[in-house]
């Protein structure tokens, strides 16, 4: 067996077992996800907030049957980087930089113990961006609609995708027949059909996630978060680098005239890409272009110039599990790289992980108070902490205190602007758009009859709830009403 072929195949059963003994699993937006996929499996224990994906947590969900465990959720993210490394390693035409690049990048490393949605939509991505290029190269209607429809598919995997197919419309499209982009368009339609459907049947509007999507960037931007203490593009000089340092050092190599000119369609879709990414610098998002920049990287670059590339994304890839590794056993407060570093001079390292105390306090309190409704605070998400470490079948239900509060003011709003014509002329009319997120009339939840409330971190502060008794880091309290 080729010696390189050996090393990645080591690289691949490290990475496989970091995520598997690492006690972390992510962090942006990974209770939705998580909720998601337990409530189609039958296993979660409260209203499902789902911002994201609902059709990754369907896809999902049989792990979470299977496993009853972060366990399936973390496979299925797996497969999809390792497949990720198979397929540039194909794509590159087994072209032997570019599988040890990818191995070795520390992207795919990063990701490796995170649940979330841009690994299946990266890779699916893919191969929607190579049988563009294909098609680019060939002219072949074929390639448009492979293409298309696994572009679509992406998409609906991770909704934020279809920015990016904007892009590659630009860089591929610009000079073709507008029949080809026709085509090209009904192809990601026909990509997009499982999501159409599947969220005309939940929510009776099958564009529901889509719209959701534009608008709530849209409202975010002009009008900033809706929760309390979070400011949209506030980033810190440590997010920026983070990002930034992630890129591939030798990628201006890329940049060069006789390169350019090669790979110009490629290299404008890459930056138009950066661009928008750095609006909001996240490294997972990084994922989506890092194979596209991985295979032309292979070609470009010298054998000098890839041993001193392997030798950064090795420095940089060690820095990146160093949080992982650490958390096998223990928990920080700098649980990513990104945090890593944001928190340089104020590292923590905690000798317990709130999460497994977390589960192991609601075993106790659940084998205590069985088949209980617990109100959960004090912040309006706590719940879904609670919700997403709970792995019994022992709670009847796990509720917000936002929704219970706001049920008692008799309120349903969580956030509305609008918007409307200001006219200086004695106009008899005006024009408005009003939108905004409330409470789902359809709440089967008995608030009036919630006995016993949960704090994390500290007793719940809610009125007409009395401390009772504390656990390792859960807080129980009872309702006056229902105190002797």
């Amino acid at each position: 067996m080729d010696k390189n072929i050996k090393i990645v195949y080591f690289l691949i059963a490290l990475l496989i077992i970091i995520t598997f003994v690492t006690q972390y699993y992510g962090s942006t937006d990974i209770h939705e996800y998580i909720a998601s996929a337990k409530y189609f499996a039958g296993k979660y224990p409260s209203d499902i907030r789902a911002s994201h994906s609902m059709l990754y947590g369907f896809i999902n969900a049989p792990f979470i049957y299977l496993f009853s465990s972060l366990i399936g959720l973390k496979i299925a993210s797996l497969i999809s980087l390792i497949l990720i490394i198979i397929s540039v390693y194909y794509i590159s035409r087994k072209n032997k930089k570019a599988l040890l690049l990818i191995s070795i990048s520390p992207i795919i490393w990063y990701m490796g113990p995170w649940i979330n949605s841009i690994q299946l939509a990266s890779l699916l991505f893919l191969w929607g961006f190579f049988f563009i290029n294909k098609f680019d190269k060939t002219n072949k209607y074929q390639y448009i609609l492979y293409s298309g429809v696994l572009l679509g598919l992406s998409a609906s995997i991770w909704n934020s995708v279809i920015y990016f197919v904007f892009f590659l419309i630009i860089c591929f499209f610009y000079n073709k027949k507008v029949n080809h982009l026709f085509l090209f368009l009904l192809a990601v339609l026909i990509g997009f059909l499982p999501l159409f459907i599947f969220e005309q049947k939940l929510y009776g509007f099958f564009l529901y996630s889509m719209v959701k999507t534009f608008l709530s960037n849209v409202i975010v931007s002009v009008y900033g978060s809706i929760y309390q203490g979070v400011v949209y593009l506030n980033h810190s000089f440590f997010d920026y680098f983070s990002f930034l340092i992630m890129i591939p050092f030798f990628s201006f190599v890329l940049f060069t005239k006789e390169n350019f000119a090669k790979y110009k369609r490629t290299l404008i879709f890459l930056t138009l890409s950066l661009i928008f990414m750095i609006i909001n610098p996240q490294i997972r998002y990084l994922l989506i272009i890092y194979p596209i920049i991985i295979l032309i990287l292979s070609e470009t670059i010298n054998e000098k110039q890839f041993k001193k590339q392997i030798a950064v994304f090795l420095i940089i890839t060690i820095l990146v599990i160093t949080p992982y590794l650490v958390q096998i056993k223990y928990s920080t407060n700098s649980p990513e790289f990104n945090s890593f570093l944001n928190n340089i001079n104020k590292w923590k390292i905690y000798s317990y992980n709130a999460d497994d105390l977390i589960t192991k306090d609601l075993e106790n309190i659940t084998r205590e108070y069985p088949n209980t409704t617990f109100l959960v605070g004090n912040t309006a998400d706590y719940y879904a902490v609670l919700a997403s470490d709970y792995w019994g079948n022992n709670v009847k239900e796990i509720v917000s205190i936002q929704d219970y509060e706001m049920f008692f003011r008799n309120e349903s709003i969580f956030f509305s602007k609008r918007l409307e014509s200001k006219p200086v002329i004695p106009e008899r009319r005006i024009i408005w758009i009003e939108g905004g997120i409330s409470k789902n009339p359809n709440d089967n939840t008995d608030y009036e009859s919630i006995n016993l409330g949960i704090g994390v971190n500290e007793p719940l502060k809610e009125p007409g709830f009395t401390f009772v008794k504390k656990y390792n880091i859960l807080y129980l309290s009872k309702n006056n009403k229902t105190i002797n």
